[in-house]
């Protein structure tokens, strides 16, 4: 309708820098972390939250995405930043003219995230940094494969675009994706962990049951992203990124957060998780070059 286009006129003048898309988003809040706009920080830089210059899409089940736009609805302090919205799809998704965008869609389906997402306005030749956060782990390989090839190459309608955001050797955009999932290690622990969520929450590891597949430990990991278009890769353990990449005082800070009594079986159930972060493009490359190049 009339509101819908005055809506994307607004969001047209607004010149983004990148975006990110979070893959399983459930009722995730970091775009309000992001631009930093709550309750107890109103002085008066609504315009500028307003006007962030990152372009945000959480993409999760309808019915996950409805209960997240009741949430939204019923708090001013996650109303606010959004500016103007309004709904799409049956009530099932947000558009709004700050850049937060909310997208119903089913991750086994990499051909409809491509349609769904192309229709909800992503820029495609932007920057574009994927998340996920135990979503894939749900996905047999085949259909994690699909996903991970579109997150790295798919360019959507402007593929022959010469926007400077891409990658001069190989014509696509700059991707990135970060995503934390978990791993099976073939250990006894891992196929129990296996079995525990298949019979007890009734929704499995697709990912992990397969014996030979692409979740069995950080290298099989890494191969995969590479196999789906990325051009480097590094994945660790939660327990690396615990003992290597945090200082001492981060370490005690968490500690003091909440007693361990069992330190040992909080480190086994660390170890069946993994931090990947896969790049492909030389914007990326260079963000994340410490990460890649860090040897444990």
């Amino acid at each position: 309708d009339d509101d819908d286009d005055d809506d994307a006129k607004e969001e047209d003048t607004v010149k983004y820098a990148k975006q990110v898309i979070n893959l399983g988003s459930g009722y995730d809040t970091s775009w309000w972390c992001l631009v930093g706009n709550n309750a107890s920080s109103r002085d008066g830089k609504e315009e500028s939250t307003k006007r962030s210059r990152v372009k945000w899409y959480d993409v999760d089940f309808a019915e996950v995405t409805r209960r997240k736009i009741k949430t939204i609805e019923k708090h001013e302090a996650l109303r606010e930043p959004l500016g103007v919205y309004h709904f799409e799809r049956d009530g099932s998704e947000l558009r709004s003219t700050s850049g937060y965008n909310l997208v119903s869609a089913d991750l086994r389906d990499a051909e409809e995230i491509k349609e769904i997402l192309t229709e909800a306005r992503v820029d495609w030749q932007l920057p574009t940094l994927f998340v996920t956060e135990v979503a894939l782990s749900y996905l047999n390989g085949e259909k994690c494969e699909k996903a991970l090839r579109m997150c790295a190459t798919f360019n959507g309608e402007s593929s022959n675009s010469n926007n400077g955001s891409k990658d001069r050797n190989t014509g696509v955009a700059n991707r990135a994706i970060v995503s934390y999932e978990a791993m099976r290690l073939n250990d006894e622990f891992g196929r129990r962990m296996c079995r525990n969520v298949r019979e007890q929450r009734g929704t499995p590891f697709l990912a992990l049951e397969e014996e030979n597949g692409s979740r069995v430990d950080c290298a099989s990991v890494e191969a995969m992203f590479l196999r789906c278009g990325f051009d480097s890769v590094k994945c660790r353990k939660m327990t690396e990124c615990q003992d290597v990449l945090l200082s001492r005082e981060e370490i005690y800070r968490a500690e003091r957060l909440e007693m361990l009594d069992e330190r040992e079986e909080f480190n086994l159930i660390q170890s069946h998780y993994g931090v990947s972060v896969a790049v492909r493009g030389d914007y990326f490359a260079r963000k994340y070059r410490r990460w890649l190049m860090h040897s444990s």
